[in-house]
């Protein structure tokens, strides 16, 4: 009886955390920084999964007479990649990738059956092809998965890897990135033979030296490879080649340090977006690591984060930031140059909104 009232217990709260959230969230309105200043981002939305997709009532769902109402969603989600609009997430836990695909209000999944199937699925990218590599390290492999969702590779010998996990893919140059924290350094493959060309990096606090690194990112457009090197708190740049540039951060409590260093992305102009999962916020660094902006911070609103992991911003500028223990990808979208001239009316409305706040500001100050 008690392994019943659990299991109802676990039902109920799941649906409160995801289904009743699913439709009020694009009502939301988080713009940064706050007013007067210039709008920089802002957010649209957050994914949990099926229950993004599927109306239930709560009852109904309380009761089961619709399971599918809460259905399959992230419980421990760690890696995040998008194409076309839609986001591939590595979910630790249940030992696959869920493919969200918001256009047709669907969820699919990837690594549930071999050949192929996940066991500790961390980094995820995706080729110019659409093939999917997720990088496991319990088995100590990189995957590649086709858009059906069939296996087509499966890369690492043995001894090939410690630990894979950050994952990312230059296609300019056709190249895989993979972080390997446990030998301390990042390996390069081609990405039609998927043969090694080199590796860059061994265990150190010196420059292009890496202490238990994690994550990686591409910038598209210089080429460069930034690099979260996490226990020695910062984050390294280097160029395509693996050669040393620069670095910035260091161990500490106050904006522009870092404490637990995780996720990374860059936009496209060269903005570094970097997820703490100590503070629970993201900083923005420009390319000399100067810091831009930060935000977040613990908490269950949107907004808000509870152990960031994985960041990735893809070619619109969209910035998806997995949200682990609040098990959710929350998505934002940097205010480029570019998005003020692909989308001028929303450009406007998000003045109009930064205005509205500023009185609304003024006006509590006011009281």
């Amino acid at each position: 009886m008690k392994k019943v009232k659990l299991v109802l217990w676990f039902l109920y709260v799941t649906f409160i955390l995801t289904g009743c959230t699913s439709q009020k969230q694009e009502e939301i309105k988080i713009v940064m920084p706050p007013p007067p200043e210039e709008p920089r981002l802002f957010y649209i939305t957050s994914y949990r999964g099926e229950a993004n997709f599927v109306k239930n009532n709560a009852l109904d769902a309380f009761l089961g007479e619709q399971q599918k109402g809460l259905g399959r969603n992230l419980f421990k989600p760690y890696g995040v990649a998008a194409k076309d609009g839609v986001i591939y997430v590595t979910e630790t836990a249940m030992a696959l990738v869920f493919v969200i695909d918001p256009k047709n209000k669907k969820v699919s999944f990837l690594g549930e059956k071999p050949p192929g199937k996940l066991a500790l699925p961390v980094g995820i990218a995706i080729d110019s092809k659409g093939i999917v590599y997720v990088s496991d390290s319990k088995q100590k492999k990189v995957f590649g998965y086709d858009k059906k969702g069939n296996l087509v590779f499966a890369l690492g010998e043995k001894g090939e890897f410690r630990r894979p996990s950050g994952i990312a893919i230059n296609n300019n140059l056709n190249r895989l990135y993979v972080v390997d924290t446990k030998s301390h350094n990042v390996k390069v493959y081609d990405l039609k033979t998927k043969k090694l060309l080199f590796e860059f990096g061994k265990r150190g606090k010196e420059e292009g030296e890496f202490n238990f690194p994690t994550n990686i990112a591409i910038d598209r457009e210089t080429n460069n490879v930034a690099v979260v090197d996490t226990q020695n708190f910062r984050v390294q740049i280097f160029d395509k080649d693996g050669e040393f540039l620069t670095k910035f951060g260091r161990l500490g409590n106050v904006p522009g340090m870092f404490a637990r260093p995780k996720g990374i992305g860059i936009d496209s102009e060269d903005h570094l977006y970097v997820a703490d999962a100590a503070f629970n916020n993201v900083q923005i660094f420009d390319e000399q690591g100067r810091l831009l902006l930060f935000f977040g911070g613990a908490g269950f609103d949107p907004g808000k984060f509870y152990l960031p992991a994985g960041i990735y911003v893809d070619e619109e500028d969209r910035v998806y930031i997995v949200d682990s223990f609040n098990a959710r990808v929350q998505v934002y979208q940097y205010v480029s140059e570019k998005w003020k001239k692909a989308n001028p009316k929303k450009y406007k409305e998000l003045k109009e909104y930064k205005k509205r706040d500023k009185k609304n500001e003024e006006n509590k100050k006011d009281k």
